[in-house]
């Protein structure tokens, strides 16, 4: 779409277009950097941060607008902003005036207001909760880098060069648009929809490894390969007394010890409570998480409102692959204690998990009550 705009371009600015002079350009260029400054800021100001202090979230905005739908706005503009300053600058002549006339538009209402919806979320989260919040942040986040990218491209050809040092003009507009798609995807998915997405995403690791961890039993040693021969020579120093050890080390990695049959038990265990782990994780997003309905009432009453709630479950839901990692590391350790810990740690995991979600959402037992108790035990 943006090879046929050019050519629109091409055709209909050319003969108008006046010539740039040097004093238009270092107005461009002065803008371009009061502009990456800014978008400097916002990123710094973006940046994940594990220390949230309340006392700088200002009291709740008084009938605030939907901040999805003020991104999703704002995003489209961008998009069509950087897709005039993109044309305007690969164009000729070169129009400095015209294009600093788009930037100051872009500098004084998209960019804003995506801030804005920014600073909503996290004033009115007992609406939008932190998995919402903290999404919202990385994906403006983003729109910020990208721009900074496009604007260094703009100055480039400015200085004269025909493309920048990184992508050219077109590409990173492609790039800032994909950023923008994004919000305006949030906006039509929505909490319930985000919310399911990273579920689906944590699911989807915990699979991955059961399917490692069963080629990682299935496989064969290294030493079949030819790799263990090259280890070390039989007649160097000190070989003979570690030669075991270096051998176990090497192939562990790579397929589990063959005479370790409690070690091969431990892993067929663990691939059971994992898969039972993903059934029970698909049941709570069927369940409780597709369920969930975006409830502004409970905002600012003294009863935690249910967005915690699904908050506090997508923590649950987000440590477990980090725990699965963790399991797997240990069985290509070869260290039978530290796994059975780590199993311990994910199933103690779900099981918080589904005692949070126990009850759903109007505070009454359902049919997912009962699995999950069948659920825990029988992993139990």
């Amino acid at each position: 779409m943006l090879e046929v705009w050019v050519t629109y371009m091409n055709i209909s600015t050319t003969a108008r277009m006046p010539s740039s002079n040097a004093t238009e350009i270092r107005t461009l260029n002065d803008l371009i950097t009061s502009t990456v400054a800014l978008l400097n800021q916002f990123v710094t100001s973006l940046a994940p941060s594990t220390n949230t202090s309340t006392s700088d979230i200002t009291k709740p905005i008084d009938n605030p607008p939907n901040p999805l739908l003020v991104l999703s706005d704002a995003a489209k503009l961008v998009k069509a902003h950087t897709t005039k300053l993109s044309l305007l600058a690969i164009n000729k002549p070169f129009t400095p005036s015209a294009i600093t006339k788009v930037l100051k538009e872009l500098t004084a209402t998209s960019l804003p207001a995506m801030m804005s919806a920014v600073q909503i979320c996290e004033q009115e989260s007992a609406t939008w909760g932190s998995t919402m919040g903290k999404e919202v942040k990385a994906r403006v986040r983003r729109v910020f880098k990208e721009m900074e990218m496009l604007l260094g491209e703009v100055r480039s050809i400015a200085a004269g060069a025909q493309r920048g040092a990184g992508r050219d003009s077109l590409s990173s507009t492609g790039v800032v648009w994909e950023s923008c798609d994004a919000l305006v995807e949030l906006e039509r998915d929505g909490i319930v929809g985000l919310a399911l997405q990273k579920a689906e995403q944590y699911r989807e690791t915990i699979k991955d490894a059961i399917q490692e961890l069963q080629e990682w039993k299935e496989g064969e040693d290294l030493d079949s390969e030819g790799f263990g021969d090259g280890l070390a020579d039989s007649d160097d120093e000190a070989v003979d007394g570690d030669k075991d050890s270096i051998e176990d080390l090497f192939n562990a990695a790579n397929s589990m010890p063959k005479d370790r049959p409690e070690l091969n038990e431990l892993v067929e265990q663990a691939q059971v409570k994992l898969r039972s782990i993903v059934n029970i994780n698909k049941a709570v997003a069927k369940r409780r998480i597709r369920t969930f309905k975006l409830d502004t009432d409970d905002a600012g009453t003294e009863q935690a409102p249910q967005v915690y709630r699904l908050d506090d479950l997508m923590q649950h839901l987000k440590r477990m692959p980090h725990q699965v990692d963790e399991l797997a590391s240990n069985f290509y350790d070869l260290y039978e204690k530290g796994a059975r810990e780590a199993i311990g740690k994910v199933v103690a995991e779900t099981k918080a998990a589904c005692e949070l979600m126990r009850l759903d959402w109007n505070g009454t037992e359902d049919e997912f009550t009962v699995w999950s108790r069948k659920w825990i035990s029988a992993i139990d």
